[in-house]
């Protein structure tokens, strides 16, 4: 035993014998290579350990306050990669900020049970930590899930089909797990951890066959022939009807003229993007009733996505979609649930209605509220097939948002039809699989046609929901109560002149 803690000790300082400053640089360095744009996928399965070795060797008041700032400076560095001439920098503090709370908070909870309770505790809690705190970000605040750790996956397609069964809760777990171990063999040695390790790769094997097994199925459903329409309305075209609402009129032709052209090329569906036009709230009838004639005409479903303008100083507007039925019927209007904080929108309230044709149950959201789980899990709840969710993106997070949402969607088991505003538009059938895309440099005519099996896949988290981040709560919550209680025990222990047996870091 004693040539064992010996051997620990010596692991330990080795580990240790990294300065705080060249940890916090490489941590920092990290964050800004993993998350948002330009990312590299693998660095998401060790991105926080150095902060991981740093904050679990001391916790005094110095450290936490370091670790704090460097959080900070690297969250608004690396949001800054979503910074485009689109949109402005200014909006980046106040996205960057809660990430670097969040991530600050998971970090310091692990760090303190480490210390207190062992290092095994330790890589356990900054998994259930990130997880949960992902979950309430998701949950109760308008920061939809950017920045959760699953999102540095989005490429890994057999990953992503784990999704199904825990929500992105359970990608967020595993992904954070490696970051735990990464540190404990950092600082113990790879023998510290070694039961551990095998868990985490069986797991992790298991996840990948899982996705492997799901991606070798065919997609079930009738094949729906959709239209993604492009906007002509590009931002530029936007900011100016700030000042002039009336400049973006003739490009409503032009914008049923794609409508037309994809109806040309047989799309059943036709859909526009998130705000495909503007227009004043006593222009929008007109606008409508041009859409519920053309959908009549032709003997299309059309989803016209638009903004009525309830206001131009101050600029507000409503963000909505209507949904007509081939025979011009109204059959749904959604207005957008979770406006994206720094837009001048009214949000809507109500879930999008399933409104089922030749017994395929359309249903859908509009871009940022796809960032939410439960918007996708409503949608399947509710008895959809296929969700149309009209988007407006920019360069600066093309094409993550999309696979966001794509995660969402598989999570739930449904296709997904996304056209797309000055981004990439996609459509994927219910494992994500790309049926097609069609890049922002590579508009053409306007029009992005694709055959979309229509039937939802039953998944398991469509049905439970996010069970494994309450789960991961409550370990947390386990873990801080044990740590403090076993400091308070130390702390009578000194304070009797007796000092406390040495913890075995395992």
């Amino acid at each position: 035993m004693a040539s064992r803690a010996r051997h620990l000790d010596a692991d330990a300082n080795s580990g240790r014998s990294t300065s705080p400053a060249t940890l916090l640089g490489i941590g920092s360095v990290l964050v800004f290579m993993t998350f948002m744009r330009d990312s590299l996928a693998p660095l998401g399965w060790v991105v926080f350990a150095p902060f991981l070795v740093f904050i679990c060797a001391r916790g005094t008041l110095r450290r936490h306050l370091a670790l704090f700032a460097t959080l900070v400076v690297a969250f608004v560095a690396t949001v800054s990669k979503m910074n485009s001439w689109e949109i402005p920098w200014g909006p980046v503090p106040f996205f960057a900020a809660p990430l670097a709370v969040s991530y600050f908070v998971a970090l310091s909870v692990a760090g303190l049970v480490h210390r207190r309770v062992g290092v095994r505790w330790g890589v356990y809690t900054f998994a259930s930590a990130a997880t949960a705190l992902g979950w309430i970000q998701y949950t109760f605040t308008p920061g939809s899930s950017w920045g959760v750790l699953a999102h540095t996956q989005l490429d890994n397609l057999q990953l992503v089909q784990l999704a199904a069964l825990t929500g992105v809760g359970g990608v967020t777990f595993l992904v954070a797990l490696g970051s735990g171990l990464a540190a404990a063999m950092w600082t113990y040695g790879a023998r510290s951890v070694r039961g551990d390790l095998a868990v985490f790769l069986v797991a992790l094997a298991g996840a990948l066959v899982y996705g492997e097994l799901r991606l070798s199925t065919p997609a079930p459903g009738p094949l729906v022939r959709v239209g993604e329409v492009v906007s002509p309305v590009t931002h530029r075209e936007f900011f100016t009807a700030f000042e002039n609402i009336d400049t973006l009129r003739p490009l409503d032709d032009e914008l049923f003229a794609r409508s037309e052209h994809a109806a040309e090329l047989g799309a059943e569906v036709v859909v526009w993007p998130e705000i495909a036009t503007l227009v004043p709230v006593e222009g929008e009838r007109s606008l409508t009733e041009r859409g519920r004639a053309f959908a009549e005409e032709r003997g299309v479903l059309l989803l016209m996505a638009y903004a009525a303008v309830e206001s131009m100083q101050p600029f507000h507007y409503m963000n909505k979609y209507r949904l007509y039925l081939p025979d011009g019927t109204l059959a749904d209007e959604y207005i957008k649930r979770h406006p994206v904080p720094v837009d001048p929108e009214t949000p809507g309230t109500r879930h999008a209605r399933v409104v089922v044709l030749d017994g395929v149950g359309y249903t859908g959201a509009i871009c940022y509220d796809y960032g939410f789980p439960a918007i996708a899990r409503d949608n399947a709840r509710d008895g959809g097939d296929i969700a149309l969710i009209p988007s407006s993106d920019w360069r600066g997070i093309d094409p993550g948002h999309g696979r966001m949402a794509l995660m969402n969607a598989v999570a739930v088991g449904l296709p997904m039809v996304r056209p797309v505003r000055a981004a990439t538009s996609i459509a994927t059938d219910q494992y994500g699989r790309l049926l097609a895309a069609l890049g922002a440099d590579n508009v053409g005519d306007g029009v992005l046609i694709a055959a979309v099996p229509a039937q939802r896949v039953p998944t398991l988290y469509a049905r439970t929901g996010e069970v494994l981040p309450i789960v991961a709560l409550l370990f947390c919550a386990l873990a801080v109560g044990v740590a403090v209680r076993r400091g308070s025990r130390e702390w009578r222990e000194r304070s009797r002149g007796r000092i406390p047996p040495v913890l075995d870091p395992r």
